[in-house]
């Protein structure tokens, strides 16, 4: 027998020997959202955009005091504490949800209360450890949009 052949009928022996096993841990892009519990977020400031140009930077003083906590696990609780500052009559100290995540379009799907009370579609235009930029159009040809500026205040 050759050389050649003996190699080739010892190499998968001799890697398979000398190999560890392997176990994998998946990053996920959602502990960005939630830490490896639970993690806190409040609005920094807002932009309204037009034709992708910033055309207006405001703060919102109804949120100021608004914190927005997800939660990490296969629940996918979301909570969002409305503070002492009210947006609209009738505005809920506390709302309990859910928040969901698609990664093949960046949809992060969760409540913000100065819009409303219901879940809403935004798109993740930067999300870090400390950070997060959301985005939601307001025109069916995506021509007018609000950014919505995160810093992260706390995470478990």
């Amino acid at each position: 027998m050759s050389k050649f052949k003996l190699l080739s009928c010892l190499l998968p022996f001799l890697i398979g020997a000398c190999t560890e096993q392997i176990t994998p841990t998946p990053y996920t892009y959602t502990n960005v959202f939630t830490g490896a519990h639970s993690k806190t977020w409040a609005v920094k400031f807002l932009e309204q955009t037009q034709d992708g140009e910033v055309s207006e930077t405001f703060k919102l003083d109804c949120s100021k005091d608004d914190l927005y906590t997800f939660y990490a696990g296969s629940e996918r609780a979301f909570v969002a504490t409305t503070g002492s500052v009210k947006c609209s009559d009738g505005e809920s100290d506390v709302i309990n949800d859910t928040w969901s995540f698609n990664n093949a379009t960046a949809t992060l799907t969760m409540v913000l209360p100065f819009f409303t009370e219901s879940s809403l579609p935004f798109i993740v235009k930067e999300a870090k450890k400390g950070n997060m930029q959301l985005e939601i159009f307001l025109d069916e040809k995506n021509t007018s949009s609000y950014r919505i500026h995160f810093e992260s205040t706390s995470e478990n």
